[in-house]
């Protein structure tokens, strides 16, 4: 065992995960959310390097995200503080069983028409028997009003869906059900098997056997300062469970810790004996989590007959596997498929991109990022480290084809439709311009700046430089002698808040008319 710097294992838009290990690979499964390719996938073979092998939503027929809007909402845990809450793809399990993998997995609606409490759900099972080729199942829909599923095979093989159950005033119960996984039928009832122990939120639930005893796992509090685990037990699988004495097995995490915000998790067991906990947790610094929520690893000890204790999340962990060379992963993904790293906002209109090398060529829709309700033309990338600078350069192109199309395009950190910050070309305006919103904290500022005459070839570099505390926006202009210019600098205070998802930066094109933006490089570093 030795103690490695490790956390976040998956840096960035990376919550509420959920790990499996098969033949000497871990792999690792995140919420999405609004965005598209979803359901991230991720392998390692150390626990310490991760490679992102896949999205097992990869094909815009498998479930459209047309209704993951982001909802303002007050949340009654943390009543001073504005709650974004984006519908979309919520918390999946991933197990694997006799040669299959499966993933189970709620897509939440949010449709405009509905009142701000009221949520539909598509829950859904995806399958495949070959991991690395990166090509999942359509998904099997089945019937249950809830979210945060998870699956569990008992010694006869007989087949268990746990979930947190919605019920009114926003609450949630975790409830279980014998499940059909080819058809998605139900063949039991639905039980309630707990309702936690505080009742705030029970909801991300497990179910593990070990020792004779069916333990069930939860996360409650909410998922920010009051988040911690807890659990449960039975000699029957429909219960009834106790509860376990020396709760929570992981406490809620020191507010004056590093990483903060930890649950909602999955147990596993290394090949070694080792036993650990992967989570969600932010890592905050003077009120700033400007990463959002990511995946972060813990140890755990689980002696014979008794709970599990699952210790509190630093930035090192202690880890019974060596270092060495990276494996060589299977080639079993088709080359001519975009990068796995790429992401949509929703449901994308595939002919709107083109992909060529270095080259991004995007077709400009009349929606904007700012819009939920149409499809949006914007590419990105997770943002995955603290401290870096992304960039993409437009052109050359000929301003003059382009006079009168109202055509916006640039560079955008992008959290959802209510909090944004972009730099971008404003070509009626004739000029470059910064626009930063977060609705959330009544910030809407936009700044322009002209840029003379253009050139017929002119080309136009945009950046993002970013620390744990500051962003810093800048432009250079192929007619400019001066190169690099300074556009504003941000707090990333103002886009830090109670929200489930992390940024995405990428490029965008909105017009009046169909026109194509073509950019030359597009970096995130």
């Amino acid at each position: 065992m030795e103690q490695v710097r490790v956390n976040p294992v998956i840096p960035g838009f990376a919550p509420d995960p959920s790990i499996v290990y098969v033949d000497g690979t871990y792999f690792l499964v995140n919420s999405s959310f609004h965005i598209f390719p979803g359901l991230p996938v991720y392998a390692s073979n150390d626990l310490r390097r991760w490679k992102h092998i896949g999205n097992a939503l990869n094909r815009p027929g498998q479930l459209s995200l047309r209704h993951s809007v982001t909802k303002i909402v007050v949340d009654p845990t943390v009543p001073e503080d504005k709650v974004l809450a984006q519908g979309g793809i919520y918390a999946p399990t991933i197990r694997y069983h006799k040669g299959t993998f499966y993933i189970v997995c709620t897509n939440v609606l949010h449709k405009q028409s509905q009142a701000p409490d009221v949520s539909e759900y598509e829950n859904f099972i995806l399958s495949t028997t070959n991991i690395w080729a990166d090509e999942w199942s359509d998904p099997i829909f089945y019937d249950f009003k809830g979210i945060d599923t998870s699956l569990f095979w008992d010694n006869d093989d007989r087949v268990y869906l746990v979930g947190a159950a919605s019920s009114p005033n926003a609450k949630t119960k975790i409830r279980q059900f014998e499940i059909d996984l080819k058809t998605g039928a139900k063949l039991s009832e639905e039980k309630l098997l707990w309702e936690g122990v505080t009742k705030v939120y029970p909801e991300g639930p497990h179910m593990y056997k070990k020792d004779g005893w069916y333990y069930l796992l939860i996360a409650e509090g909410g998922c920010f300062a009051n988040h911690h685990t807890i659990m449960s037990r039975s000699r029957d699988i429909w219960g009834p469970y106790e509860v376990n004495p020396a709760n929570p097995v992981m406490k809620k995490a020191d507010p004056s810790a590093y990483i903060q915000h930890t649950g909602h998790g999955d147990l596993f067991q290394s090949p070694s004996g080792q036993w650990y906990f992967v989570c969600l947790g932010v890592r905050k610094t003077n009120g700033r989590f400007i990463m959002g929520r990511e995946s972060v690893l813990t140890t755990a000890t689980w002696p014979e007959g008794e709970y599990p204790k699952i210790d509190p999340v630093q930035v090192d962990a202690l880890l019974a596997t060596k270092g060495g060379d990276l494996p060589v992963w299977p080639a079993s993904r088709t080359a001519d498929r975009p990068d796995v790293a790429f992401v949509h906002i929703r449901d994308p209109i595939g002919e709107h991109y083109k992909l060529e090398g270095n080259i991004i060529s995007l077709t400009a829709t009349k929606a904007d990022v700012s819009q939920s309700d149409e499809p949006v033309t914007f590419i990105g990338k997770r943002q995955r480290r603290l401290t870096g600078s992304s960039s993409a350069v437009l052109g050359p192109f000929v301003p003059s084809k382009l006079k009168g199309s109202a055509l916006k395009t640039g560079l955008c950190y992008y959290k959802d439709e209510h909090r944004f910050i972009r730099a971008f070309l404003d070509v009626d305006l004739g000029g470059v311009v910064l626009e930063i919103v977060n609705k959330a904290k009544s910030i809407e500022l936009r700044t322009a700046y002209h840029l003379g005459v253009l050139n017929s070839d002119t080309s136009i570099a945009f950046g993002f430089d970013h620390t744990e505390v500051e962003f810093v926006f800048w432009y250079a202009a192929s007619n400019n002698p001066e190169g690099k210019k300074e556009l504003g600098r941000v707090d990333t205070l103002d886009m830090t808040g109670l929200d489930f998802v992390g940024p995405i930066i990428g490029i965008f094109a909105t017009s009046d008319v169909e026109v194509e933006a073509r950019y030359s490089s597009f970096v995130v570093a």
